[in-house]
């Protein structure tokens, strides 16, 4: 079905819509450079640059061939004996344990040593304190005069800031010994305080 005045219609909105946009110019000629000396400068001076690279890198390079000619002819008069190659997992496990090893001389020790001295008494001897910086724990192993002496250990240790949740981990009565003292093992978390 046609309707009058259809064909008009589109044609107004085709004139409309040309009047409405700004007429495109397009240019193919080259125009004029403003700064022609600009481009130049900046050819010459990173051409510049690329040679003083390539000089210090064929200085380096020489120096480089200057230090491993000097190690060999050490290496063979045998004053020096040449590295051997570094593996990396060992240069990991390496760094590992230095980590470990500075992670537990920055624990703050005098607070423990403080706890286990103010906590010891004549019914305890204390064999062995082994901390375990990676879990915040310590194991105490030692002799007490008596079970009843190794209960109110326990009990004060438990009553320390820096020492919680001590367990009694083994005990043995030495009945072999006269005095028959009784053997323990106790862990104790470790709260690290700043």
């Amino acid at each position: 079905m046609v309707f009058p005045g259809a064909p008009m219609r589109r044609m107004q909105w085709h004139w409309a819509l040309e009047m409405t946009l700004p007429a495109l110019q397009l240019d193919f000629k080259q125009s004029p450079r403003h700064w022609p000396w600009l481009g130049l400068l900046l050819l010459i001076a990173g051409a510049a640059w690329v040679a003083y690279a390539a000089n210090e890198a064929r200085v380096l390079s020489g120096q480089i061939d200057l230090a491993e000619a000097r190690l060999e002819v050490l290496a063979k008069r045998g004053k020096i004996q040449p590295a051997p190659p570094i593996d990396a997992q060992v240069l990991q496990q390496e760094v590992r344990q230095a980590n470990d090893i500075l992670q537990q001389l920055t624990l703050p020790w005098n607070a423990l040593f403080q706890v286990l001295e103010s906590t010891s008494e004549k019914q305890i001897a204390l064999l062995a304190v082994q901390p375990d910086a990676g879990k915040h724990r310590v194991r105490l192993s030692g002799e007490a005069k008596n079970f009843d002496a190794l209960l109110a250990y326990i009990a004060r240790l438990e009553q320390s800031r820096v020492l919680n949740h001590v367990y009694l981990t083994s005990h043995e009565v030495r009945t072999q010994d006269a005095e028959q003292p009784v053997r323990f093992a106790l862990v104790a978390n470790w709260t690290v305080q700043p």
